[in-house]
């Protein structure tokens, strides 16, 4: 048997179905806030500016991935490690990000910054002024975000030294 369903029920259900789909995704959206990768990227410059290898190594997913202008792409949390400290072992870098976009779908994201500031070769003590490119690839694991690729690439070849 049929259930009859007043004008005044119909319109009742059809409101309460419209701010269930109106609320609803504004409360997923929490975790796709795009000011949580912003937030990594702070993390990754403070802690390239402090030569803090484990901290960068913790924002990377176990299979990370670190593709270096003019090296070879290091994968994984160990390679990255070494990659990192190699880095430190010979340069002291104090490049602040600036995110120029971000997009999140899922359990991805990326975004695209840039990065510009002083590098020191701690050999010869010689400075530059670098500016660079990003493009950071980010995957969700367990709720969080982790950067799953970093590329780089310099944004002005050839910028020479500091005077």
């Amino acid at each position: 048997m049929p259930v009859r369903i007043s004008a005044a029920t119909r319109r009742a259900l059809i409101a309460a179905t419209a701010a269930f789909f109106a609320i609803g995704p504004a409360h997923a959206q929490g975790s796709d806030d795009p000011s949580r990768l912003v937030a990594i990227m702070e993390s990754y410059a403070a802690a390239l500016r402090a030569s803090n290898v484990e901290q960068l190594v913790a924002l990377y997913s176990p299979n990370g991935v670190f593709i270096r202008d003019n090296m070879p792409a290091v994968a994984g949390r160990e390679a990255l490690r070494a990659a990192y400290r190699e880095t430190f072992s010979t340069l002291k870098v104090d490049l602040p990000i600036t995110v120029q976009e971000v997009e999140v779908s899922g359990d991805m994201a990326w975004l695209r910054a840039t990065s510009a500031g002083r590098v020191k070769v701690l050999a010869s003590g010689r400075e530059s002024n670098d500016a660079f490119n990003l493009m950071v690839v980010f995957r969700r694991e367990g709720g969080a975000w982790k950067i799953r690729s970093y590329i780089y690439a310099p944004s002005r070849p050839g910028a020479g030294p500091v005077n």
